[in-house]
């Protein structure tokens, strides 16, 4: 069953099939699981990029949704702050990663935002950086002032064919409304034998079963693909990518990260 008016709606962006049934509505904005594929999606018509950095700057609907969330679910977010001193820091968590891969060459991240992970990767790579959000790229600028930050989305952007040693797209995939460009462009980025290194929400994980529509990862209309280890996989081989085997404890249904590696034959 549609969920959308025909033509209004985007197409699966793994399958490219119209047929979709809808997983729930917030506002004007339709998330649906496509009858072909089982992506799940914004069915909606894409915004575009100048709207999208202009008018739904990450920061600012990260911290809408927390607003939302803690009105909704005060419970949840409470627990939430409660175990927050107990988590591995995430950007430091990125780059162990990373080195898991590579331990030097040339670095690129896809959706750098404001470049916390790139000053720590610096030190150990030779960076660069792609940023949507003018202000995010500033950050990242002032922060590994040496390194190249173009201000572009990522499916456009001018960087170097065949030169990086490893990409890395964290927190980005999920954002972007045309996914396959932004893997796309990290394999015409990467050397043969470089190593694509992503991060993602995972649909799959058992707390977005318990939670639904009030699932840690979903950002309306921010997070516009929601994958599960088996369609990104799908999709990775469809941008050229070998997606490697995962360690046990990044294959845990109980983890609401997503972390995958796809080497560049």
């Amino acid at each position: 069953m549609n969920a959308t008016p025909q033509s209004n709606q985007r197409p699966c962006p793994l399958c490219g099939a119209l047929e979709r049934r809808l997983v729930f509505q917030r506002d004007a904005w339709h998330v649906v699981k496509c009858s072909a594929c089982n992506l799940v999606f914004i069915g909606d018509q894409p915004l575009a990029y100048q709207t999208q950095a202009a008018e739904h700057d990450w920061v600012d609907d990260y911290e809408k949704e927390v607003s939302r969330r803690k009105e909704d679910r005060p419970l949840l977010m409470f627990l939430s702050r409660l175990t927050r001193p107990f988590r591995t820091d995430a950007t430091r968590r990125q780059f162990s990663h990373s080195i898991h891969w590579k331990r030097e060459g040339k670095l690129l991240d896809l959706g750098c935002g404001d470049g916390r992970f790139l000053a720590i990767a610096a030190k150990q790579f030779d960076v660069m950086g792609v940023e949507l959000s003018p202000r995010a790229a500033h950050a990242a600028k002032e922060r590994v002032p040496h390194a190249p930050i173009l201000v572009s989305p990522v499916t456009v952007a001018a960087v170097p064919a065949d030169s990086f040693d490893i990409v890395t797209q964290f927190g980005y995939l999920e954002h972007e409304w045309q996914p396959r460009a932004g893997l796309e462009i990290a394999f015409r980025a990467l050397k043969s034998g470089g190593v694509l290194v992503i991060k993602t929400p995972n649909y799959a994980s058992w707390n977005r079963t318990f939670t639904g529509e009030n699932w840690c990862g979903i950002h309306i209309p921010s997070h516009c693909n929601y994958f599960t280890p088996s369609t990104l996989a799908r999709m990775l081989r469809q941008a050229g990518f070998d997606p490697q085997a995962r360690p046990m404890l990044d294959r845990l249904p109980t983890s609401d990260t997503l972390w995958m590696a796809a080497r560049k034959p």
